[in-house]
């Protein structure tokens, strides 16, 4: 009697599990979509302009960023760190702002000359990005 009582409750169970996993297959779907987006790697190009920058120069750095060849316009944070220049030391990090096109920046006036450090520290689509280029301001 107790063989029969175990052997029905596992049978039970087993077919719960089974019954559960079968789940609605549109919902999945979405999920696996997700899942697939976030697996291509977003692409950010860093760039500013003017190109050539003179100390007291306003310069607008810009950072655009892509998944797939797609505009990514839903980007959690945006952020760029300057670094260099007479304080080597230091560096200071302004939040960007979207203009859309997946496109965002910031507008920032250089007051020194020297080597400094763009880096954009992009999150968005579960992933980080931080690319870098050295800028030259001269004097």
């Amino acid at each position: 009697m107790k063989l029969k009582l175990h052997t029905g409750l596992i049978c039970m169970i087993m077919g719960m599990m089974l019954a559960g996993c079968s789940g609605n297959h549109e919902e999945n779907g979405h999920m696996q979509a997700a899942a697939d987006s976030s697996m291509t790697p977003i692409q950010v190009e860093l760039s500013w302009s003017p190109e050539a920058v003179t100390a007291g120069d306003t310069v607008s750095i810009k950072a655009v960023v892509t998944q797939d060849g797609q505009p990514v316009d839903d980007a959690r944070e945006v952020q760029f760190e300057i670094a260099g220049g007479p304080d080597a030391g230091e560096s200071i990090v302004l939040e960007g702002k979207g203009s859309g096109e997946g496109a965002y920046g910031i507008d920032h006036t250089f007051g020194q000359s020297g080597k400094f450090t763009i880096t954009s520290h992009v999150t968005a689509r579960t992933q980080h990005s931080m690319p870098s280029k050295e800028l030259v301001v001269e004097p």
